[in-house]
């Protein structure tokens, strides 16, 4: 793992997502909420958490291919 990069708790995530809610569709937050409730590795916790960094500041073509990565993420991990 890369030495820059934290380890990130599930509830550090949660608390991320809420943050952001307001910007993202209704139904991917739905389906990150529930990812949230499965039993997720550190590893994906961390590119969670990363991928919804500063999701309020950016463009809307930046934010679709951001809400791709997050739909990516979830198919791949089983929500």
């Amino acid at each position: 793992m890369d030495p820059r990069t934290a380890d990130h708790s599930i509830e550090d995530v949660s608390r991320r997502l809420e943050r952001q809610s307001q910007w993202m569709p209704a139904q991917l937050y739905y389906q990150f909420e529930e990812l949230l409730s499965l039993h997720l590795e550190q590893p994906i916790l961390n590119e969670l958490y990363n991928v919804l960094k500063k999701y309020d500041v950016l463009t809307d073509i930046e934010r679709d291919e951001r809400n791709e990565s997050i739909q990516l993420l979830i198919d791949e991990n089983g929500a």
